[in-house]
């Protein structure tokens, strides 16, 4: 009988306003991330997106500028969004799924065309900030314990 209360309480607090507000916050800081990252802008992304766990490289701006040459000298010019998907994961935890495809200057893709990442993300109290992230194959889905 505990877990049935303890299960709806959860139901109810993952489906409330604030629930909605911090999943869309989510998606936009993700949005705004984007418009970052289509801009190659590696020192804003290290100081205002990336908190990343361990010590990886894009977590200086020299690593992420490194990144960002190493997809040039292939000839990337920027990301097509085709989607964003925030899932709350606690009160101040989240993932976000990231689907897009990676273009080239001369507006070819770099393969695999379809590409899906999820990134792990915290709210700190100056906003929300990638912690981690991983990908997926294309045709799978993240899982949201929150529907």
């Amino acid at each position: 009988m505990l877990r049935m209360g303890v299960l709806a309480a959860s139901l109810i607090a993952m489906s409330s306003p604030a629930h909605a507000d911090d999943r869309a916050d989510m998606e936009k800081f993700m949005a705004d991330y984007l418009t970052l990252w289509n801009a190659h802008d590696a020192a804003t992304i290290t100081e205002r997106v990336y908190r990343l766990d361990g010590n990886h490289p894009w977590s200086t701006r020299e690593g992420m500028q490194a990144e960002f040459d190493r997809l040039k000298a292939q000839g990337y010019d920027r990301s097509d969004i085709q989607g964003i998907t925030g899932c709350v994961l606690g009160p101040d935890t989240g993932q976000v799924e990231l689907r897009y495809i990676r273009l080239k200057t001369d507006g070819s893709f770099m393969p695999p065309k379809d590409r899906v990442s999820i990134y792990r993300v915290r709210k700190f109290p100056g906003g929300w900030r990638v912690t981690g992230f991983s990908g997926l194959a294309a045709g799978a889905r993240m899982e949201c314990p929150a529907g």
